[in-house]
């Protein structure tokens, strides 16, 4: 070995696998989950969150709910700024060096 980096703090994951294991626990504990579908608009009343209004195609609908939580991604910043709502992310490229010996 010419050289490594050892960082103990650091981990693995699959992000994919631990999206579905908490997708799988908010279901479990009662949660709603509503995918490939368009928020237009999120609904509030006296600073909280009341629901949200979507579209998917033709069709398009308002939800009531007491939490709401964003999962938008890279569209979660656009998302939190319809009602000032400021999200620290911002979209990059990734870099990746592989090496061979």
């Amino acid at each position: 070995v010419v050289g490594a980096v050892h960082l103990p703090l650091d981990g693995q994951c699959d992000p994919a696998n631990i999206a579905m294991a908490l997708a799988k626990g908010a279901r479990q504990r009662g949660a709603t989950i509503v995918e490939n579908v368009k928020v237009t608009k999120v609904h509030t009343k006296n600073g909280r969150v009341t629901g949200v209004s979507w579209a998917q195609g033709e069709e398009q609908g308002t939800i009531e709910a007491d939490i709401v939580v964003n999962c938008a991604g890279m569209w979660a910043r656009e998302l939190g700024a319809q009602n000032g709502v400021t999200i620290p992310l911002h979209a990059c490229e990734h870099f990746y060096l592989v090496t061979e010996p």
